[in-house]
């Protein structure tokens, strides 16, 4: 049976299993298949090739993680690192990466019916986001981890 309707382009089609984080007053989401976990800040080690969003590794149980400044990924404005913010680690196929966030919130099932799909809302939004998902007066904007691990930024 088929599961298109004349809405089926505005609605992802399964529910989906996210882990929630704020940056400044926003809400984000990304995928629990990508989160391995979250942990308090730690000391970041600054690279001499230290490029775009990418500021360095920490050392978490002996894997060296590459740390992303996810504010930068998104466009959002700078802030100084704080040990009140957070690290999401997560996985994108083999790549790992430490996203800076200022907190974790929560774990969430999303069902199929509160999700539209970023390009039916703006063009722009297509290339950062997987999905938008309708929370009664809330909007969480769920990010595509492939925008944020592209091949050549991360090297895990």
């Amino acid at each position: 049976m088929s599961m298109a309707t004349s809405n089926a382009t505005h609605v992802i089609a399964n529910e989906k299993q996210v882990v929630t984080f704020c940056l400044d007053e926003q809400e984000y989401a990304l995928d629990v298949a990508n989160v391995v976990e979250v942990v308090r800040m730690v000391a970041i080690t600054k690279s001499s090739q230290a490029a775009g969003a990418f500021v360095g590794m920490i050392n978490l149980r002996g894997l060296v993680i590459p740390v992303l400044n996810l504010r930068q990924c998104l466009g959002l404005p700078d802030k100084a690192i704080s040990l009140d913010d957070q690290l999401l680690i997560v996985q994108v196929g083999e790549r790992n990466a430490a996203l800076i966030v200022d907190s974790v919130e929560e774990a969430l099932i999303i069902p199929a019916d509160r999700l539209a799909s970023p390009q039916h809302i703006a063009a722009e939004l297509a290339q950062d986001l997987d999905a938008v998902a309708k929370l009664g007066d809330r909007l969480l904007l769920i990010i595509d981890p492939l925008a944020l691990l592209p091949e050549d930024a991360v090297r895990a």
